[in-house]
């Protein structure tokens, strides 16, 4: 049987919903998810047919790409959240806000999304950020070549050799809103189930301190991504990540995860 998806991370995946008519080569295709996946490591939940392990995504790089959004692009997305804002309480729209300590996140995707979400509203700048994704795969050697701290002459798979990222689905757009003292602590957080996730700064860093995008990276080390206004950083979804709290102003962000299907009872 198929797997169903969780009803805090519901998203559909439906031609209308999840695809991008207009940009061929940025197409959002629905993907199907057996119920169980023989290659998945055990004691590891069955989530994608193709698993990225976490030792595997920690020793990739994110890349970095500057300006992906413009001033109107980022204005559209702003009114949209003001009009979803409007549509509800984010407690009820999002119960998982009831843990958020000093932050929010509004979903801007999925059945219950107003005009068809994000992605029917603008889906130009949707595009923008897939297409960010899809050049990362080669920027970042995802698909082929060596990970970064990998051992001398290692015969090892890029994570991303199987998965072509243009064929990913759409699972969440969420638009997070950070006030003094939000962060995001945990060294070992990671979007599990999903493969690329896409962060865009929605705001000048002029407007907050603190705040700061990193990655832990192998040998525990943080590596800071400074993001001006417009910026986007592509990284596997396994890949650990961080933010250090904000300490004044409010930092706004746009997140995209990109994925393979459905999950079985695992809602991070």
């Amino acid at each position: 049987g198929s797997i169903a998806e969780p009803q805090k991370r519901m998203n559909s995946n439906s031609d209308n919903e999840n695809h991008v008519p207009p940009l061929r080569e940025c197409r959002v295709a629905p993907s199907a998810v057996a119920a169980s996946v023989p290659s998945a490591p055990r004691n590891i939940e069955t989530v994608v047919p193709n698993y990225v392990g976490i030792d595997l995504a920690r020793r990739s790089r994110a890349v970095h790409f500057p300006q992906v959004l413009t001033e109107a692009d980022i204005q559209e997305v702003q009114a949209y959240h003001r009009l979803v804002s409007k549509s509800g309480n984010p407690l009820e729209m999002n119960p998982q806000n009831e843990q958020h300590h000093l932050k929010c996140c509004t979903f801007l995707h999925g059945p219950t999304a107003p005009e068809g979400g994000l992605l029917g509203k603008s889906p130009r700048v949707l595009a923008k950020l897939l297409r960010a994704a899809v050049q990362a795969k080669e920027k970042g050697n995802w698909g082929s070549g060596s990970m970064e701290n990998s051992e001398p002459n290692a015969q090892e798979r890029a994570p991303l050799a199987e998965i072509d990222v243009r064929r990913l689905s759409i699972r969440v757009v969420e638009f997070w809103e950070y006030e003094p003292g939000g962060g995001l602590v945990d060294d070992l957080h990671y979007d599990a189930g999903s493969i690329v996730t896409i962060v865009c700064l929605l705001n000048d860093p002029s407007e907050f301190t603190g705040g700061t995008f990193r990655t832990f990276e192998v040998g525990d080390v943080h590596l800071e991504h400074l993001l001006r206004r417009g910026d986007a950083l592509c990284l596997l979804s396994h890949k650990y990540h961080n933010i250090t709290p904000v300490e004044t102003g409010r930092r706004n962000t746009l997140v995209m995860e990109l994925w393979q299907g459905g999950l079985t009872g695992w809602c991070r």
